[in-house]
């Protein structure tokens, strides 16, 4: 017997609650969007956002944090850049698990 008697399959919830979900948004600002890709992951194992999403935060975010280390001068281009990544990556993670259908 399903225990679901609509016929919808119901998929795990990503945050525990309100607080868990604050405490990501603010990691993954404060870790300058180096959490981001492993949060997304987790979301994508649950079946929340497509598989593409953490890999293109990955391609998004390390390679601009690592720039920032490794370029002589790397301008102020970098640091903008790096923001908006990080300031998109936590708003979308904001948004996650609010009761949208599942992607994919």
């Amino acid at each position: 017997m399903n225990e679901y008697s609509t016929g919808t399959s119901a998929r795990p919830a990503l945050y525990g609650g309100p607080r868990h979900r604050a405490l990501w948004v603010v990691g993954v600002v404060f870790s300058a969007g180096l959490l981001a890709p492993p949060l997304f992951l987790g979301a994508a194992r649950k079946g929340i956002v497509p598989r593409t999403v953490p890999a293109g935060y990955a391609l998004a975010i390390y390679p601009i944090a690592l720039g920032r280390q490794w370029l002589p001068d790397p301008g102020d281009w970098i640091s903008w850049a790096l923001a908006a990544v990080v300031l998109t990556a936590a708003v979308h993670a904001a948004l996650l698990d609010t009761g949208r259908a599942p992607a994919g």
